[in-house]
């Protein structure tokens, strides 16, 4: 029981503000809009209840937390929070099924953007604001948890930066608490800039509102079934653009660029490396539309920054249907899902300090096929990458081929063909949103997949979401031993 302690504790707090959350589509009762009013109340006071339970099983915690504990923590937070968000699903006017309620309800936490319905211009719209508060509180969730828990366990990409000479261990550098209390901040402010900014641009309030939840969680769940193709406006859509590589970025920079009233900290190179290769892809794809005659280079180049970014970040929006944009096109995007954006950011996907991090060793192991015996030290941003931090991204790289094979082949067992089956396993691994295909590209949807093909998505979407090792550790007798 002392084992799980630390995981009640967390789960209190986390139903506690879950079941809050459920009462804001409550607001709209005020403006006519009471569809859901008894699923919503009902839903809130049946979490909070959870959050009650949980402190009370949690009351007598421990002072210091083990890796056994940390592990718990995080797979097991990411497996009950979703049971609890599905609720208003089920109670709604036209309820979806359990399994589809699941499928959304973790595809939303985990900011993945796939979803299974279907008519989004006709449904009730406190379900779409539910919808998008859940991307939204999944995405603060995620960054806490890259930030202050996954680096403890040897897992994720901000381990890189709390060693040796790192920023983390500067005088300059908040503690923790006011870290958190800067990141929720910069998370919030920018969700308020972005959603001003749609408004300017031409959006409704609502409209607004819910796109800038999914914009800087980089989630991409929309109030349509065109998804973003819905506004016409070049404007809107350069501004979902920027906020969507916003969302990509390191909280942490944005801290220390208001702790330090200075933006040298833009100067990264997880941010520089990332803003280069959405510039260079959009680009070249914008040059071949223009080439192939499909549309003239600025809308061209528009629609591709848009999807481009979309993908890279794995926000999951779309403004056309990229699979129309030929073979060359199909593939890019493909490649593309795998990528993602910064660590201790809201983006799913490889990141970009690992793909930068393989090259680094690329470059290494060629100058050692040269000169055998030579002792190079490997740098990143100004910082030695130890061989721990390589061994964990090449561990990282196993288990996301490995789940990808056989996830790939599971889908394929249930009727799928391969295209539906490999890109659907990348988009749930990658947390993407979109596959490619008549079926879940970005004109469909996930909702005609078979049941199982639903639950498997949904565990390749948390497997993904907790990078592979904090939870198949929990399969190994060595986790539970002693």
């Amino acid at each position: 029981m002392q084992l799980f302690k630390p995981l009640f504790r967390l789960l209190s707090i986390a139903l506690l503000v879950l079941g809050t959350m459920m009462l804001l589509p409550l607001i709209l009762v005020f403006y006519g809009d009471p569809v859901h009013l008894k699923a919503f109340s009902v839903s809130a006071a049946l979490t909070m209840a959870g959050a009650v339970v949980c402190h009370l099983l949690s009351r007598e915690g421990v002072e210091r937390l083990i890796s056994k504990q940390l592990f718990v923590i995080t797979s097991g937070a990411w497996f009950v929070v979703p049971m609890f968000g599905l609720l208003p699903f089920l109670m709604m006017r036209d309820p979806l099924t359990f399994t589809d309620a699941v499928f959304e309800t973790v595809s939303a936490l985990t900011t993945t953007g796939s979803t299974v319905m279907s008519g989004l211009d006709h449904t009730p719209r406190d379900i779409l604001l539910w919808r998008s508060i859940l991307q939204w509180f999944g995405g603060i969730g995620i960054i806490g948890m890259a930030i202050a828990i996954l680096p403890s366990l040897k897992v994720g990409g901000m381990r890189l930066f709390q060693t040796e000479s790192s920023d983390w261990s500067e005088k300059t550098t908040p503690r923790a608490h006011q870290m958190l209390v800067g990141i929720i901040t910069a998370y919030l402010a920018i969700s308020v800039l972005c959603a001003l900014a749609y408004w300017v641009g031409g959006m409704s309030p609502f409209n607004a509102i819910n796109h800038a939840m999914t914009t800087v969680s980089t989630g991409g769940f929309s109030t349509s079934d065109s998804s973003f193709g819905q506004f016409d406006s070049k404007l809107l859509q350069w501004m979902c653009t920027f906020f969507m590589i916003a969302g990509s970025i390191p909280f942490l920079l944005y801290v220390r660029m208001w702790s330090h009233r200075s933006l040298i900290h833009v100067n990264d190179v997880q941010v520089k490396g990332l803003v280069g290769l959405l510039l260079g892809v959009s680009l070249i794809l914008a040059v071949d539309l223009e080439f192939t005659g499909r549309m003239d280079f600025w809308e061209a180049f528009t629609l591709s920054a848009l999807n481009v970014t979309s993908v890279v970040t794995t926000t999951g929006f779309a403004s056309a249907d990229y699979s129309h944009w030929g073979n060359a096109a199909i593939a890019l995007f493909f490649f593309l899902t795998f990528i993602g954006g910064c660590s201790g950011s809201t983006s799913g996907g490889v990141k970009i300090f690992r793909c930068q991090i393989f090259f680094i060793m690329l470059k290494t192991q060629l100058v050692k096929s040269v000169h055998p015996n030579a002792v190079i030290a490997s740098k990143f941003g100004g910082r030695t990458v130890s061989d721990d931090i390589i061994q964990s991204c090449i561990a990282f790289l196993f288990f996301l081929m490995t789940t990808l094979i056989v996830l790939t082949f599971l889908l394929s067992l249930t009727g799928l063909d391969f295209i539906t089956s490999i890109t659907g396993a990348s988009t749930a691994l990658m947390n993407v949103g979109p596959g490619l295909g008549d079926m879940i590209g970005p004109a469909g949807n996930f909702q005609s997949l078979e049941i199982s093909a639903k639950w498997l998505l949904t565990i390749g979407m948390l497997l993904g979401r907790l990078e592979f090792l904090a939870v198949m550790i929990l399969f190994t007798r060595t986790f539970w031993r002693g």
